[in-house]
């Protein structure tokens, strides 16, 4: 077993660390999951994030997502529970033009 320590003060993101490393059983692709994953919610925030990941059925998919507020106030249903609390992450597809998610562990690259 390997142990690996992190010094963060983003509660999420070692909750992000802990997730995936309990599914993939790697440390290490746990941290760097996890450091991909703000990167790529923070590309969104701040605009548009262009990306890939494996869906549920295992295909690779490449989406262009974003976390703009008005655009998710408008296509969010907010059935109560966040995305987040299972390991996920929401974003707005901006080439589908609708909502979207992806595991945590299945994203593989931040483009843009």
């Amino acid at each position: 077993m390997t142990t690996i320590i992190t010094a963060t003060n983003n509660a999420l993101v070692a909750r992000h660390i802990s997730a995936i490393t309990a599914k993939t059983g790697s440390a290490y692709m746990g941290i760097s999951k996890a450091m991909l994953i703000e990167e790529a919610k923070k590309q969104m925030r701040e605009g548009v994030c262009h990306f890939i990941y494996l869906k549920k059925n295992g295909e690779v998919r490449e989406a262009m997502g974003t976390l703009s507020k008005p655009v998710l106030n408008a296509t969010l249903k907010g059935t109560g529970a966040s995305p987040e609390e299972w390991g996920c992450c929401y974003y707005h597809d901006v080439i589908k033009g609708g909502a979207r998610s992806f595991r945590w562990s299945n994203l593989i690259a931040v483009l843009s």
